[in-house]
């Protein structure tokens, strides 16, 4: 490892110049055992606000070697940005406070613990000071780790000068602490508590939407295609009937842009207007598009107010995108308060909530003529394909959070290549999984999904060769975290306009799919639908309901602390207060299904039978097909398994159930036997859960094959 050596190499960073002169040398140049420097492992991530917020403070050398060592030590980029930002933000609030100046003056003893003992900065909360104490221990400590074990003796004594200082005391010294950690763990449970039993729905819900906007889409696709087929003048109008369930009839205005303007006299520039006529410069036909006006919904039989798309009243109140810029105060203040209503954002912060802005091309947000032009219609203006590849992607996240427990970076990960989605034939039948780097981790680890999964993969990868008029889906350049691990360019699904999607895309289709859907705590608290808190939710799901060892629960969601796992699946009051189950835990060996295979036949024949007796992966169960790879945690007991997702071919055998259940009731208690009378009512019930499940899958499947007659105006 290159310690302090002279070289006349330099790291590669754009940050590199930045901070030429102002790093301590031998730390902007440091390498790592493979004579690759550091800086250029490091993230842009935790970089950009470094540069902006630390790089000329007293202890910028001090961060500077804290990120330096958790880059190395492969820490997730979040956690780096925010022991950067939390530490340097509350340095920033000591120094000016007791008029330090360098490092060597700030004493933890004093400084410090007067902080934490809430003496200054009453107004601070006990979650700030618990960040603080957390972010700033485990920095002192990793670093000292680091040092005294990486660094050469003799070079030692020039790191320690960069050390934090650790104080003498820990988080036991102080009541916050507590309090803050269960705050934090109280607000979690409420809202895990709040969606937790609507999982089924909730994957309902968004597929039932995703119908929705695919309808829309192929009546626009229609409408342009008549424009460009019969020479039809624009506007054209167009009209078109939802399902049943739905029961609505919508309007619609296919527009383009020079027929908008030419239809708008009135509010456009006689420049804008002469451009339209000759259709030149932004009016001409390579920069033109088609967009949509919905003018109204209106109910087919009941004399009731119709409620039209679910998203429309995100454009007409303008939230959508960077809402917040070039608004009066007015406008700021009531949407403002509107975003705050449904539980978006924080009603005491200064910043401006932005739930709906993908910061992405072409996901979610309409074109700069539509954003621009939106108020001079007479009903919503909007760009079909944006909220078309939202709702795809919102879909497709939904599915795989609440199926598998995965995280938001593993889901950027999913690409469409051979080391990633794996496809194995067994028992006739076809069974899937996508392998990724999980959390912490720098090997792929499995992932199995069910043909449900499979088929949204396949039209992500459908909706990504048509936007692209490709054959394939094209190979980029992963964007979010820890993208040092996956420094070439792959073929990923998560991408869209030749750029792979950061997590906000995601957040931001995933709110868009969900949105209006009311989820509350106890409390009456909104709560909003993220990919984290799916991710609680399956887990509780998995460890109280169905009860999951926390052991093999921990492999599914591939964590290595259990204690973690525990804190992710603690029950809910409400299932507290409904639990009534013991914990049944299994332990037995682990057999990879490869391995077992690749014997000579009569073994892999005697060790597959094993297997499956054993393990769930690829097996056909009870209403459905295991998705787990590990030892059956509740023995054998598939209804209401959350690692089962339920296949409505199969509807007749949890019907069966249903039927031998009744039978089993009677005559357990026919033998005096309310242990197994208790069983059998529970498997009724669970039954009884999945055939909902089941119903709901029907419906959504049911309005795929829907094709609505859409009628067009003179």
């Amino acid at each position: 490892m290159s310690i302090l050596t002279a070289s006349t190499l330099k790291p590669q960073s754009p940050f590199y110049e930045q901070l030429l002169g102002k790093v301590d040398k031998h730390l902007l140049h440091f390498r790592d055992a493979r004579d690759v420097f550091i800086l250029d492992k490091m993230n842009e991530k935790y970089l950009k606000y470094y540069v902006n917020k630390a790089v000329d403070k007293p202890w910028n050398n001090h961060l500077f070697l804290a990120m330096l060592v958790y880059t190395e030590k492969n820490v997730d980029v979040m956690t780096i940005y925010y022991l950067v930002f939390i530490i340097s933000k509350r340095l920033n609030d000591l120094f000016k406070y007791f008029h330090l100046t360098k490092m060597e003056e700030l004493d933890t003893e004093i400084h410090m613990y007067q902080y934490f003992k809430g003496f200054i900065f009453e107004e601070h909360s006990d979650a700030m000071r618990a960040k603080l104490l957390t972010f700033y221990r485990s920095c002192s400590y990793a670093v000292k780790k680091w040092v005294a074990t990486k660094i050469p003796i003799e070079q030692q004594e020039y790191f320690e000068r960069f050390m934090l200082p650790m104080p003498s005391y820990d988080s036991r010294d102080f009541t916050f602490t507590k309090s803050s950690k269960e705050q934090a763990q109280n607000t979690r449970k409420s809202e895990t508590d709040a969606i937790v039993p609507l999982l089924p729905q909730i994957r309902n819900e968004g597929n039932l939407r995703w119908n929705q906007i695919d309808r829309l889409r192929k009546a626009y696709l229609k409408a342009c295609e008549r424009v460009k087929n019969q020479n039809v003048k624009l506007p054209l109008e167009f009209l078109y009937d939802e399902p049943e369930r739905v029961g609505e009839r919508f309007y619609f205005r296919l527009w383009d842009k020079p027929s908008f303007v030419l239809n708008h006299q009135d509010q456009f520039s006689a420049h804008s207007i002469k451009a339209a006529i000759h259709r030149t410069g932004a009016y001409s036909d390579e920069n033109n598009h088609y967009f949509v006006e919905f003018i109204k919904a209106e109910k087919l039989d009941e004399d009731e107010e119709a409620e039209g798309l679910w998203f429309i009243e995100l454009f007409e109140n303008g939230v959508i995108g960077a809402w917040f810029q070039n608004v009066t105060d007015d406008e700021l203040k009531r949407k403002r308060e509107l975003l705050y209503s449904w539980g978006y954002g924080e009603e005491n912060s200064n910043s401006n909530p932005e739930p709906f802005y993908s910061k992405h091309k072409g996901i979610l947000s309409p074109s700069t003529f539509v954003s621009t032009h939106k108020d001079k219609a007479e009903g919503v203006l909007l760009d079909v394909e944006p909220l078309y590849a939202a709702a795809t992607f919102g879909l497709l996240a939904l599915d795989i959070c609440t199926t598998t427990g995965a995280r938001l970076n593993e889901l950027l990960q999913i690409n469409n290549s051979k080391e990633c989605i794996h496809t194995k034939k067994v028992d006739d039948k076809l069974r899937f999984s996508f392998y990724v780097i999980p959390k912490g981790r720098d090997e792929l680890e499995a992932f199995y999904i069910s043909p449900q999964t499979m088929k949204l993969l396949q039209r992500v990868g459908l909706m990504l060769r048509t936007h692209y008029g490709t054959e394939k889906i094209p190979s980029v350049l992963y964007r979010d975290e820890r993208r040092h691990l996956f420094p070439n360019p792959k073929p990923y699904f998560f991408q869209y306009h030749h750029k792979a999607l950061k997590r906000y895309a995601i957040w931001a289709s995933l709110r868009f799919l969900l949105h209006g859907l009311h989820f509350e705590t106890r409390e009456g608290k909104p709560v909003v639908v993220k990919t984290h808190l799916l991710r609680h939710a399956f887990a509780t799901e998995a460890a109280q309901r169905h009860k999951f060892p926390l052991d093999k629960l921990a492999k599914i969601l591939h964590q290595r602390d259990v204690r973690v796992t525990g804190y992710y699946s603690e029950p809910t009051p409400s299932q507290v207060a409904q639990s009534v189950s013991e914990l049944h835990d299994v332990i037995s060996d682990y057999i990879d299904l490869d391995e077992a295979v690749l014997r000579d036949p009569e073994g892999a024949e005697k060790e597959l039978k094993e297997y499956k007796e054993k393990v769930g992966v690829f097996n056909n169960v009870i209403g459905g097909t295991c998705v787990t790879d590990h030892v059956c945690p509740i023995k054998m007991a598939c209804l209401g398994c959350q690692a089962k997702i339920p296949e409505p071919e199969k509807k007749h055998e949890l019907l069966e159930v249903i039927e031998l259940s009744k039978d089993m009731e009677k005559r357990y208690s026919a033998m005096g036997l309310p242990i197994e009378v208790k069983k059998a009512k529970a498997m009724r019930k669970y039954a009884r859960n999945e055939l909902k499940e089941i119903e709901l899958i029907e419906k959504y499947r049911e309005e795929q094959n829907y094709e609505p007659r859409i009628h067009f105006n003179k």
